[in-house]
């Protein structure tokens, strides 16, 4: 059954596609989705709408949305710790918070860095334990306090001479991911093969056989780290032991993998894959479904596993999908 009819289609999601999403508490998910333009070279930048949907509301008071014309490739996560709350940031640093009933643009997540004049970077959002992490470049991360309230956990990592000159390029030591078996046992990945590992108290690079671009990592529940390369590729292993499970046959990289189910999930803007042993093959999910997922985020509980792509989301208890919207069943 679908969670939007028509008219809330055409209000909050017509003319925007949607590319992350988050599963936070009450069965609230919040997506974001960014306007269709044709303008070129994204100017100006193409809107960013945050649509909350609280689903113990009836539909005519269901859903409801922030707009930010400013916001650039921003990302977002719930976490419940220090609040249960939906937090995003952009590229820049810019953030928003959702905590009904505060729905508040906040202080900018800090980006500067000593030393250089090149600002630090903020690629994903990410909920580690109970908290939420931002990870970004040169080599950054920090953990959400409470509202515009940041600890650095890498300010004595130094930032590497390279991207401080602009000698290289600046993704070359830009994390784009991160995740945890718990917030004393945390990877962070990006670059060109660079990879790390936090222990709580500090930070050890791990050795890697790769050079090639990484976006993905997830620490499953078989207790293993799985790390997602350049253009689909995919690594397993732990520490400074990684093997490699499948070349780079896609056309585009990974938009997140996590374990759900006992199984590992890949999302693209292609849809949904699955590790099955040592391969990965194309989800064995209902057609409509495929037509609706990618982004990823698992529910606190572990109960279930939100995705949504372009035109929709769907839901998933391990046992049954459920197409929450979808443009081609609400624009016909």
């Amino acid at each position: 059954m679908s969670i939007a009819d028509k008219e809330r289609w055409d209000r909050f999601f017509n003319g925007f596609s949607i590319y992350d999403c988050a599963y936070g508490y009450e069965d609230r998910y919040v997506f974001l989705a960014y306007e269709k333009t044709d303008s070129p070279h994204r100017d100006p930048l193409p809107e960013l709408r945050i649509v909350v949907a609280r689903m113990e509301r009836p539909m005519d008071k269901r859903f409801y949305r922030m707009q930010f014309p400013y916001f650039d490739f921003a990302r977002v996560a719930y976490t419940s710790s220090p609040e249960s709350e939906f937090v995003a940031v952009d590229i820049v640093g810019q953030t928003y918070g959702y905590n009904p009933p505060r729905s508040d643009e906040e202080e900018r997540h800090p980006t500067q860095l000593k030393g250089t004049e090149p600002g630090a970077t903020v690629t994903q959002v990410v909920r580690i334990g109970q908290h939420a992490y931002t990870v970004g470049g040169p080599r950054r991360m920090h953990k959400r306090l409470g509202v515009s309230q940041w600890e650095d956990l890498t300010k004595d990592l130094p930032i590497p001479p390279a991207y401080a000159n602009g000698d290289v390029t600046m993704g070359d030591y830009v994390w784009k991911s991160a995740a945890g078996f718990s917030e004393s046992d945390i990877y962070a990945v990006g670059g060109a093969g660079d990879v790390w590992h936090y222990d709580g108290q500090r930070w050890t690079q791990c050795s890697f056989p790769s050079n090639e671009r990484l976006y993905n990592v997830c620490c499953a529940d078989d207790g293993k780290v799985y790390i997602g390369g350049n253009m689909g590729s995919l690594y397993v292993g732990k520490g400074n032991q990684w093997t490699k499970l499948a070349d780079s046959n896609y056309s585009v990289p990974w938009k997140d993998i996590a374990w759900f189910g006992g199984k590992l999930w890949c999302g693209s803007d292609y849809g949904l894959w699955v590790l099955q042993g040592q391969e990965l093959a194309r989800a064995d999910i209902p057609a409509n479904v495929q037509l609706v997922s990618g982004a990823i985020d698992i529910s606190p509980d572990k109960k279930w596993m939100l995705t949504a792509g372009p035109d929709g989301a769907a839901l998933f208890d391990g046992t049954t999908w459920e197409v929450l919207f979808s443009r081609r069943d609400l624009e016909e």
